[in-house]
């Protein structure tokens, strides 16, 4: 595999929301660092937990009019949450301050933690100046048991795929899940790409292009590219592109 930055070469202004599970919090990191030579953004429309140890240039957490005034390097935004563990979206006219940005990094999605989900009416919440949308599944979790172990939201999990609980997880689930209407990517924007993160062994990869193999030809019109990655190794591939 490559280097996972040069899998994505988004080359101008972009507005990047992250959706889905297993490993949107480490993704937007690692692609907010391979461009903070750039000024860049890294914020939530939900929450995330607060970064301890990310390597953020400038933080606002309260007064966010000045936000990219600062120069190239990562500026993070977000509102504390009552126990400060996390941060929540900003107050909705941080949008404003996007165009001071070369590239704004999103985390538009939660999963509590879960390798999979299924999605209320009213996530994942995408702005509607997002440019690219990523969403993430783990192929690492083939093999377990689809029950609450595994999803969030098991109960819309099974509605959107037709798979009863307690099934094992397949390709065919997978491949189910992204392409359903109520799915990964049933409220996404603008370019649309497809990681399956997680893939460390040939046998992985192997599993990552048969999902991309039953994913039906009305979704792909509608997909820009397909990645299998290792977000942690930063390793990636590209399996199809438009």
């Amino acid at each position: 595999m490559s280097p996972l930055i040069d899998c994505f070469e988004f080359q101008k202004h972009h507005v990047i929301s992250l959706i889905g599970s297993g490993g949107k919090t480490s993704l937007m990191w690692y692609l907010a660092n391979g461009y903070r030579k750039e000024k860049v953004l890294v914020s939530t429309t939900t929450k995330i937990g607060y970064p301890i140890d990310r390597p953020y240039d400038y933080f606002y957490s309260e007064d966010f009019s000045n936000m990219g005034q600062d120069g190239q390097g990562i500026t993070l935004a977000g509102s504390y949450t009552a126990n400060k563990y996390k941060l929540s979206a900003p107050p909705i006219d941080f949008q404003e301050s996007f165009h001071k940005f070369d590239k704004v990094f999103l985390e538009a999605d939660g999963s509590k933690q879960l390798p999979l989900k299924g999605w209320e009416t009213f996530e994942p919440v995408i702005l509607p100046e997002t440019t690219v949308t990523v969403g993430l599944l783990p192929i690492s979790v083939l093999g377990k048991s689809l029950d609450q172990t595994t999803v969030h939201r098991l109960p819309l999990f099974t509605r959107a795929t037709g798979i009863e609980a307690g099934e094992k997880i397949k390709e065919e689930t997978l491949a189910e899940i992204i392409s359903s209407p109520t799915g990964l990517f049933a409220k996404s924007q603008g370019q649309r790409i497809l990681c399956i993160n997680q893939v460390e062994t040939s046998e992985q990869l192997f599993q990552a292009k048969k999902v991309f193999s039953l994913l039906p030809n009305m979704l792909l019109k509608r997909l820009s590219k397909v990645i299998a990655c290792n977000v942690q190794s930063g390793e990636g591939t590209i399996l199809w592109e438009r």
